[in-house]
């Protein structure tokens, strides 16, 4: 451990490839061991280096390739998500393959891996918009916490608002999952949001029935959300203004003050 802890102070300290060569050459070694504590460590520092200097870890391609049917889940998910991060477009597709044939079998803190690999992936390669939001889609499906879901979310909303090509689908990831959303922050955020980009869509009404939905069927918070964000279509589309009228007008009868007041 002590190699370890040497390699992982060269790595927070030198700014050069050619200063972490010596460190990346260790870490290297580790990816080899036969202990699954070694090889994580080695892997996970690695997956840190990418943020600040890819190229550096691109001399470890073949032995990252080597940990991604690695028995332990979570070194096969800090490989897959480094050779992302360093790889070439033309590699997305087939290392997405692998990590969705066990992305299930991982924890929360790897999946949030996952996701933050995939999100930096669309700023990387926009033209993968459609492949990248449906992976993060099928991962809003699964089970997971607040934290999680909220990463992949977070994912989706700045490929809504980064990628001009990528709104559409976006907004209708995030409707179809406001449709069975747990978590009231969560889902106050997205309404808000559709609030917000719907308007501008090209086809705007085809999201009042989600944000309406939220209305008759959530909490208080959630309802007053829905309401705030259904009054901005009526706002900024004067075609769609007489029936969202119709749907404010049976908000006013609301038990709830909030969602009352938002519809008045």
């Amino acid at each position: 451990m002590v190699i370890y802890e040497a390699a992982h102070a060269i790595v927070n300290l030198r700014k050069t490839d050619r200063d972490l060569a010596p460190a990346v050459s260790v870490l290297q070694l580790f990816c080899g061991s036969s202990k699954a504590s070694l090889r994580l460590a080695g892997a996970r520092t690695l997956a840190r280096l990418t943020a600040k200097h890819p190229t550096a870890v691109a001399a470890c391609t073949v032995d990252l390739e080597n940990l991604i049917s690695d028995p332990n889940r979570s070194v096969a998910t800090l490989a897959v998500t480094t050779l992302l991060a360093t790889g070439a477009e033309s590699s997305i597709d087939r290392l997405m393959k692998q990590i969705s044939s066990f992305v299930s079998e991982i924890s929360d803190e790897f999946k949030i891996v996952v996701v933050k690999a995939i999100r930096r992936l669309c700023t990387k390669f926009p033209r993968k918009h459609q492949s990248l939001a449906a992976f993060l889609a099928g991962m809003l499906r699964d089970e997971g916490g607040l934290e999680y879901k909220a990463a992949i979310a977070d994912a989706i909303i700045a490929l809504v608002e980064e990628n001009p090509d990528a709104k559409e689908t976006g907004l209708a990831h995030l409707c179809e999952f406001i449709e069975d959303c747990e978590h009231t922050t969560l889902a106050v955020r997205i309404l808000h949001l559709l609030g917000r980009e719907g308007p501008k869509s090209r086809q705007p009404s085809r999201y009042i029935r989600f944000i309406y939905n939220r209305v008759i069927l959530e909490s208080g918070p959630v309802r007053a959300a829905a309401v705030s964000a259904v009054a901005q279509f009526g706002a900024q589309r004067p075609e769609l203004l007489p029936n969202i009228k119709v749907l404010l007008s049976r908000c006013e009868l609301d038990d709830e003050d909030e969602v009352r007041d938002r519809a008045v």
